[in-house]
């Protein structure tokens, strides 16, 4: 855990010891016995831990490295950056080597001027950093001292197998960097555009791991192009795509920077890549075209934090499942029209059950894509027990909407039809039921697996931090339980003598009454229909994206609506 201290010199070394634990310093030496090269020091600080931590978990959580600023001015002309370099920094990893303090070395050089502009708005300056020469000596170091040091899964290459698909999982690193926006009240967003687009990747990475952090991280691998990937290979054009994604990232910038202006650039782009979008619909094979569909959902991600119509983004989404209807499955599993599917497609859940709709997703045809695209995602090197359970529930979950559908009409029915067709709803609202309880245990036993050490060829590995998928999995598990309490109701809502033990359920899995959830602080859950009540009971949906419950694209909301697989993103309530 890296941190600041503004008074260092305020405190007695006693003082400092107290906290941080006192340092044990040991010799560096090579292992066979050869002396050391230049640039490397003599001795290191070994990281201090704390006997009495106590986690559940069991993590650990130990300072690594106590780092020395140096004045302006005095900067040196060379840096050995032996990894990332992002401060402050929280790492959290399974076992410290100690060799992490090592390749965790950097500085940040302070004491700038800032910009008029920041001044006059009172904002940190981000304006670049005078240019001093890092250079990445890790590889290299790696790639000579491989034969001499302990076997690591984590640095050693690992070859593609002939008919094995590309190892994805060692392709890209996906940071955050912050940046400065190059606009100002006197520039125009037709002017620019030129320097937006130097910066345009850079931004968009930030905005993907701000709106979507977990949910982008454990699939960046899984699909054959992620989507910055697919922004970075554009360099910045004039398309529609490109308009909408300038869109998306000015409007972040603007809520990093709290700058009404940038918002209101923003909405500029956001209509002129309404306009061109319409241009490209107009043909049927531009239509197809993965720019098409790009456009329609990044203006949809937009939509959704900005909502300029209550349901403007259900319009989105309706567009989005004609493109991808008429495109067909097969298009979408390969190349960067997996990475557009994996994306959007518990949205799509969401808004089949605001639209009292079937998912399209749960169609044959489709069903089959998803397979596949879990067979190929079990062939990487990172695929583990998760990855399955994970798609096996998306199979489950997406099929909801048509649950709700059925059991609506249902309820609509004259008493003698009712009874009639009864038995064959309820017994597919338990199939599915039971098939989503068998997720829930499976992927909680998973997790135990992993948390115990019991997987550890399975267990999850690549780059994505642990933080990143214990959060993804959180959310997971929520989207399932969220999915069992809709089912609860639905069962609740056709058989009124199965109330008392639903009623238990949905306690144990909300804490709650029988009401799913995803919710907003301060939600109100609806009461249930009292068992003698002689109305029928009535099914609610209620929409969670809307101008009274959206947040900026600077939170994590969107994360939690996909990786729930679209249940955050509605509250259905069981009405009298």
């Amino acid at each position: 855990m890296a941190f600041s201290c503004t008074h260092l010199s305020h405190a007695s070394e006693n003082e400092l010891f107290e906290v941080l634990g006192t340092p044990e310093i040991e010799l560096l030496v090579r292992v066979d016995g050869a002396p050391l090269q230049n640039g490397l020091p003599t001795q290191r600080v070994k990281a201090a831990e704390w006997v009495e931590w106590v986690d559940e978990d069991d993590e650990e959580i130990r300072s690594l490295d106590v780092g020395e600023s140096f004045l302006q001015g005095e900067e040196p002309k060379v840096l050995a950056q032996l990894g990332t370099l992002r401060v402050p920094e929280t790492i959290f990893t399974d076992s410290f080597d100690y060799c992490i303090d090592l390749w965790r070395v950097g500085c940040m050089c302070d004491g700038r001027t800032p910009c008029a502009r920041c001044k006059s708005l009172n904002t940190p300056c981000l304006r670049q950093i005078r240019a001093i020469e890092f250079r990445d000596q890790g590889p290299a170091l790696r790639q000579k001292y491989r034969s001499t040091s302990q076997p690591s899964s984590r640095l050693s290459p690992v070859l593609d197998r002939e008919g094995d698909p590309p190892l994805r999982s060692i392709r890209s690193n996906v940071q955050y960097l912050p940046v400065a926006f190059p606009i100002n009240e006197k520039v125009s967003h037709a002017l620019s555009v030129t320097a937006v687009s130097s910066l345009q990747t850079q931004v968009f990475t930030n905005f993907v791991l701000s709106a979507f952090p977990c949910y982008f991280k454990c699939t960046e691998t899984q699909v054959p192009v992620n989507w910055v990937e697919y922004v970075e290979n554009r360099r910045g054009t004039n398309s529609c795509f490109d308009w909408a994604l300038r869109a998306c990232t000015t409007s972040f910038a603007g809520a990093v920077h709290s700058d009404q202006r940038l918002l209101k650039e923003a909405r500029v782009m956001y209509i002129q890549s309404l306009r061109s979008l319409g241009g490209l619909l107009s043909d049927v094979s531009t239509a197809k075209s993965d720019e098409a569909l790009a456009t329609a959902i990044t203006l949809a991600v937009y939509e959704k934090h900005h909502c300029t119509d209550a349901d403007s983004w259900l319009k989105h989404a309706s567009g989005i499942r004609t493109l991808m209807k008429l495109r067909g499955p097969s298009a979408h599993l390969h190349g960067f029209g997996c990475a557009m599917y994996v994306a959007y497609r518990g949205f799509l859940v969401t808004a089949a059950l605001i639209s009292g709709e079937e998912c399209f997703l749960q169609e044959p045809e489709w069903q089959a894509l998803n397979e596949e695209i879990a067979a190929n995602n079990a062939k990487l090197p990172d695929s583990s027990l998760y990855t399955d359970v994970v798609e096996r529930g998306f199979l489950e979950v997406l099929k909801i909407p048509g649950h709700v559908k059925q059991v609506r009409k249902l309820l609509s029915l004259s008493s003698e039809e009712r009874a009639r067709r009864q038995p064959g709803v309820l017994r597919s609202v338990q199939a599915a039921r039971a098939a989503l309880r068998g997720i829930s245990t499976e992927f909680g036993i998973s997790v135990s697996m992993r948390r115990a050490g019991q997987d550890a060829r399975q267990s999850f590995i690549g780059p994505s931090p642990h933080f990143f998928l214990d959060g993804y999995s959180t959310l997971f598990a929520s989207g399932v339980r969220s999915g069992l309490l809709i089912l609860n109701q639905l069962v609740l809502a056709i058989d009124r003598t199965q109330r008392a033990s639903l009623e238990l359920e949905c306690q144990l899995l909300s804490g709650d009454s029988c009401s799913s959830s995803a919710s907003s602080e301060g939600s109100v859950i609806r009461p249930l229909t009292p068992p003698d009540s002689p109305l029928a009971p009535q099914l609610v949906v209620e929409s969670l994206i809307t101008p009274s419950y959206r947040k900026p694209p600077t939170t994590d909301w969107m994360d939690h609506i996909a990786g729930t697989m679209g249940m955050d993103g509605v509250r259905v309530s069981l009405l009298e």
